[in-house]
């Protein structure tokens, strides 16, 4: 069970990533316009997506 949860995590956390980083480098090229409030939401999914990545790295080292 522990598996399971450990590679839903991996899953939420690359795709936080990835969705954080589309939506970033859409609005900077200059194909989208974006309120304020998402760009920093899009900035925030990569965030919250790195710290989950870290946080599921420190569990797998665990013995």
């Amino acid at each position: 069970m522990a598996d399971s949860k450990s590679n839903y995590n991996l899953l939420l956390a690359i795709a936080f990533i990835g969705i954080g980083s589309w939506k970033t480098y859409d609005y900077y090229t200059g194909d989208e316009t974006m309120a304020t409030y998402q760009v920093v939401l899009s900035i925030l999914l990569i965030v919250i997506g790195f710290y989950q990545l870290w946080r599921w790295n420190v569990q797998r080292e665990k013995p």
